[in-house]
């Protein structure tokens, strides 16, 4: 029997309400407890807790097309962009004696845009919410957070495309290491995501990923060539793959803050929702804003 299109859609809102619902909820606590803590500890000498700390102890996922962060992408196979409106801010930390705990909340929406003469279409947009708890035992960081990601049609897409929308909505739990490696002046990682709420396809919740930054030659304290490897298996594309290389060049670094550009040779199924089961080949000219 068919279901009714607006029984459909009724579904999808009261599903996006209430995860929206659990981030906030987990966000509010977040921000209770830093409030309580400060005002234990905000005048203990040793700074036992700093409230938003100025540096990130877990790193980047550099090379990942849905690391959070401020960017614009050109893709050179057509006339599309990827933009990229959000970031990470560390909420709290405490400083153990052998260990550092970290609070963290990052949101960024992810845009895929057709530009024509004075026009741009935006047509696809997906949402993504991460709230990580890191802890740092000198070189090796851990991680565990909550997630949610949520993929659109955006503007005209659906008459653009000549394609019908799919509930593509994924709730997730994360668990990640890394560790800074001396030898490459960079890092490596690896982790996986459990899905506990996914749509359009149920069952298949897993998600393994690995990667790596290193230094390639430093020009001066300003300016800094780098490489970068994310390669990323979801149980939901039958264990298929998303491969991204990068390789660019840091401007300005700041602590975890600066400007990057790189060039990403992107290959496999791709990150967008509504487009999970399409394979894809990209040449990526990027501009990042690190936040």
């Amino acid at each position: 029997m068919p279901v009714d299109s607006r029984l459909l859609s009724r579904f999808s809102f009261i599903h996006e309400r209430n995860a929206v619902r659990t981030c906030f909820q987990v966000f509010v606590t977040l921000c209770c407890v830093l409030v309580s803590l400060h005002r234990v500890y905000a005048q203990e000498p040793q700074q036992i807790v700093e409230v938003f700390p100025g540096s990130k102890i877990f790193p980047r996922f550099t090379a990942d097309g849905l690391s959070h962060g401020l960017s614009i992408s050109r893709i050179t196979e057509n006339r599309e962009w990827i933009g990229a409106i959000g970031g990470s801010v560390p909420l709290v930390q405490l400083n153990l004696e052998k260990a550092k705990l970290q609070a963290s909340v990052a949101v960024t929406v992810f845009n895929r845009l057709i530009k024509t003469p004075g026009h741009i279409t935006v047509y696809t947009m997906d949402y993504k919410v991460d709230i990580p708890i890191d802890i740092r035992f000198s070189e090796l960081s851990l991680r565990t957070a909550l997630g949610h990601i949520s993929c659109h049609f955006a503007d005209d897409a659906i008459e653009l495309l000549g394609r019908r929308s799919i509930q593509h909505v994924n709730d997730y739990a994360t668990l990640a290491a890394a560790y800074d490696v001396e030898a490459i002046q960079g890092h490596v990682y690896a982790g996986c995501n459990y899905s506990y709420g996914t749509n359009p396809v149920p069952n298949v919740p897993w998600l393994f990923q690995v990667g790596t930054e290193f230094a390639i030659v430093a020009l001066n304290e300003y300016v800094s060539v780098y490489g970068a490897i994310d390669i990323k298996v979801r149980e939901e594309v039958g264990w298929g793959s998303t491969r991204s290389f990068q390789v660019g060049c840091k401007l300005l670094p700041r602590l975890n803050y600066g400007l990057r550009l790189a060039y990403t040779l992107r290959m496999g199924y791709e990150d967008r929702g509504q487009f999970y089961l399409n394979r894809e080949t990209l040449n990526l000219l990027s501009a990042f804003i690190d936040l």
